[in-house]
């Protein structure tokens, strides 16, 4: 049952234009999660875990009817709010023009988008910043800033501070052009992370608020930055890089080894579908992919009708990895939502590919492929309703799903969305985050270091989960589709992960006054200090003991905590689907925060600026 008009309209105006499995859609679907909303607008429940019959629960099924009221936590969280007025600091877009013998404005300035938020401060507290990251700030500022069910708003309540939400530079409206299609790649030059820290550090030095004669810069009032994902990996390299900006950070979810391979993003999905009941689902969608990828090496003409047997007449001529690409989509709302996700949801779909039609009757623990053969699977997947319009609706095309309808079904298309082209552009040249990939000489969803990146291929092995023509030369295949006319001094053919983890530190990093918080089966977590992956440094453990103020911890030992039974970023949510751990781990920043704020001492003059 769908919710409230209110909701479906937050829902449509933040997935608008999104597309492929990246950081930038899955910012979007991660806030709606925050707000307690599924992708389609409708509220979150929980439904209960049966490892051998995963159909609705009824209950569960009649409190989702009652959470479409008024009172409902979505609707609360999409109600409109009093509105902030964005500011904006205008910024060189090189800061280390200098390096150059350059003037900081030689290559031209830009302004950068912000809100803030004075409803709690009392003089004497903290300035919070929230940063967005890799997508458009505007959709959840005010959210993050107004809503009661916001942490962060709860946060900077608590310590009677000043709410600051940060919009990323070349995102939303802080872009220092238009962003689309014809944007040459020469205009990407300076969209990296060492510039965007810098932007945070520059804009953090020249802060006031008129009214308040507080010296508000770092030198004088303690900042705290919070962030999630990419914005989290960025909370831990302020404080590691500006510790006389930055006082403390949260750092939830943060990935901070890049990595080119990242095949190993399905295997906290493999091991979450089995822990929650539905191991069943991911044997069978194993058995699929192997039959599926066995046909497109052998057989051209059953591949032709495979891919129109999933997407309709015209799909046939896509590539193998672009459908492969397509047969990726269930697992796209892993991170934000785990098995939940209302009608797009991943129970939703195992719930549809495990129960046999004919009989009524639900797959036992090792699934159907046993029984009644791969075959079957693939057929049933093939026949699931929402297929080829999630396909449509994530890779912005436009297949029928129909066998007597010939759609305009390429897979093979550039990403129009203005967030979607400049994520491209970080992690292709960067970090490499995008979909997961496939590498047959590494153990299952292990990330390869290559010059730079994070690309999300098959995990080939018992695990796989994912076409093995979803593969790392894919991948790459995607950063060069996007930016085909960039020049190789700017857009490496590889992501250069060797130069970004000798900058930024990698898993290795251990800045003081940081708290790094992680889902147990957050695929993110692969790449965090927290890492359980058998590639990961050995021997680290996660404590909560909190480390004296301005002191680091050792390699050993991380300050934080890994959520159970969560995904990505779960801590920063108050409603919708939680886990027990959320609170815990919020009041464990809390109790570090109130510590460490106690040892701030205002600085004489200011220190000195990091040198890249």
């Amino acid at each position: 049952m769908r919710s409230s008009v209110s909701v479906s309209a937050v829902a449509l105006a933040l997935l608008q234009g999104t597309n492929a499995l990246n950081a930038a859609i899955q910012r979007k679907l991660n806030l709606l999660a925050d707000m307690g909303m599924n992708p389609d607008g409708s509220a979150m429940v929980t439904f209960s875990d049966d490892a051998e019959n995963s159909a609705f629960d009824a209950t569960a099924f009649k409190s989702l009817k009652i959470a479409t009221t008024s009172n409902s936590p979505a609707v609360l969280a999409a109600a409109p709010l009093r509105n902030i007025t964005p500011e904006y600091v205008e910024l060189p877009l090189d800061h280390f023009a200098y390096k150059k013998g350059q003037d900081p404005s030689y290559h031209g300035t830009f302004f950068n988008r912000y809100w803030v938020n004075m409803d709690a401060y009392k003089p004497g507290g903290p300035v919070f910043l929230y940063d967005t990251g890799e997508a458009d700030a505007e959709p959840g500022a005010l959210t993050r800033l107004l809503n009661e069910t916001s942490f962060f708003k709860q946060l900077v309540d608590d310590y009677n501070g000043i709410g600051i939400v940060w919009e990323h530079r070349f995102y939303g409206n802080s872009t220092p052009t238009p962003i689309d299609l014809n944007t040459p790649a020469e205009a990407f030059e300076f969209l990296n992370t060492e510039q965007s820290l810098k932007d945070v550090d520059a804009f953090a030095r020249q802060f006031s608020r008129k009214g308040v004669n507080t010296t508000l810069t770092p030198d004088k009032t303690p900042w705290v930055f919070v962030g999630g994902s990419y914005p989290g990996m960025r909370a831990a390299f302020m404080r590691n890089m500006y510790p006389d900006t930055i006082h403390a950070s949260w750092a939830s979810s943060a990935p901070v080894e890049a990595s080119v391979d990242q095949s190993f993003y399905f295997s906290p999905i493999w091991r979450g579908m089995h822990a929650k009941g539905f191991g069943n689902c991911s044997e069978d969608i194993h058995a699929a992919v192997n039959y599926m990828d066995n046909i497109m090496d052998t057989d051209s003409r059953a591949t032709a009708k495979l891919k129109e047997q999933f997407l309709g007449l015209g799909a046939a001529n896509n590539s193998n990895p672009t459908f492969a690409d397509a047969l990726t989509t269930p697992f796209y709302l892993w991170q934000s939502y785990g098995m939940e996700g209302g009608s797009l949801g991943l129970r939703q779909f195992c719930d549809y590919l495990e129960k046999d039609p004919k009989t009524n009757t639900t797959a036992p623990a090792e699934g159907w492929s046993k029984s009644k053969g791969a075959k079957w699977t693939v057929d049933r997947w093939a026949s699931y309703p929402v297929f080829a319009n999630n396909t449509n609706d994530y890779l912005e095309t436009e297949c029928s799903g129909k066998l007597n309808v010939t759609g305009n079904c390429d897979l093979n298309q550039r990403f129009t969305d203005p967030a979607s082209i400049a994520w491209t552009w970080q992690y292709c040249t960067q970090w490499g985050k995008s979909l997961p990939s496939l590498n047959p000489n590494f153990p299952p969803c292990i990330i390869l270091i290559y010059p730079s990146g994070y690309f999300q291929s098959a995990n080939l092995g018992p695990q796989q989960l994912v076409s093995k023509y979803n593969s790392l030369e894919h991948q790459k295949d995607i950063c060069h589709r996007q930016f085909p006319n960039a020049p190789k001094s700017l857009f490496p053919e590889w992501p250069n992960t060797a130069r970004t983890n000798k900058i930024f530190g990698g898993w290795d990093i251990r800045p003081s006054n940081t708290y790094w918080s992680n889902g147990e089966f957050d695929p993110w977590r692969t790449l965090s200090p927290a890492s359980a992956e058998p590639f990961a440094p050995k021997g680290v453990q996660v404590i909560q003991d909190v480390p004296k103020c301005g002191v680091k911890t050792s390699r050993n030992e991380l300050f934080g905590l890994v959520l159970k039974d969560a995904q990505h970023c779960y801590d920063f949510r108050t409603t919708g689907s939680t886990v027990p751990d959320g609170p815990v781990s919020r009041t464990l920043f809390r109790k570090a925060l109130s510590e460490w704020l106690q040892c701030y001492k205002p600085k004489k003059g200011q220190s000195k600026p990091w040198n890249a």
